[in-house]
């Protein structure tokens, strides 16, 4: 899925997606990855692409960042500025703030304060080249388009979504027009996938007859293989 944004974007606008392991730039008409070697930081990854690739060049009009970091979610009427650290820090730990920043953005439809970090050196060398770059959480705004998705959809069928980047697979639902969860799990192969979706679709108590499971982005594999167990897949 090359952008994720609310609006379509123009060549003068610019994606910069941030993983653990390396990046993606993408105006609507290209797309590069890169993935930092064995012996090699991310910094210098970056600054290597921003001297090899004819996509970072100077002159966009608007620079996006999504962080593809770890996040969390705090209800809109009970967020305070002060707890974020404290709160982020409760549920990732005291390591998980080491070299990054953090951010907190809020996703106004969905009610809630999105908390998220990015790695503070990869963050100063975007913004010494465009210093007008927004910083987004990569997460957030996935669950911001498909909330437009769900709503599209007047019925009483639930959707339970989910998006794997090679790393993590990210699974969320909405309920009366609202988020009802959101979470991330670490896992390396299809078995570890197909075992926590299944687990969230039972805890959630989706029903498999007239429930729907969306899978974010091209994942044939986890397609096929849920297809065992869930009767509703589309893909998006």
């Amino acid at each position: 899925m090359q952008v994720i944004g609310s609006k379509k974007l123009t060549e003068q606008e610019l994606s910069i997606r941030i993983y653990s392991d390396g990046f993606s730039f993408s105006t609507p008409g290209s797309s590069k990855e890169v993935t930092a070697r064995r012996d090699e930081s991310l910094v210098e990854a970056l600054e290597e692409a921003f001297k090899q690739s004819a996509l970072l060049r100077p002159d966009y009009d608007e620079v996006n960042i999504y962080a593809d970091y770890p996040s969390t979610r705090i209800p809109l009427d009970e967020f305070r500025s002060e707890e974020a650290r404290s709160l982020y820090c409760l549920t990732f730990g005291e390591d998980s703030l080491t070299g990054m920043n953090m951010h907190y953005e809020m996703l106004p439809a969905l009610e809630v304060i999105e908390v998220f970090v990015i790695d503070a050196q990869i963050e100063e060398l975007i913004l010494r080249h465009y210093p007008h770059a927004s910083i987004h959480c990569y997460f957030g705004q996935l669950m911001n388009r498909m909330f437009a998705f769900e709503k599209r959809h007047n019925d009483e069928v639930r959707r339970l979504y989910a998006h794997f980047n090679g790393r993590q697979l990210f699974v969320f639902s909405y309920d009366k027009g609202r988020l009802s969860f959101a979470n991330s799990f670490e896992t390396n192969n299809l078995n570890n996938e197909v075992y926590f979706l299944l687990y969230v679709w039972k805890q959630l108590g989706m029903r498999q007859r007239k429930d729907e499971c969306v899978i974010i982005g091209d994942d044939p594999d986890l397609r096929d293989e849920l297809r065992k167990y869930i009767l509703n897949i589309q893909c998006v």
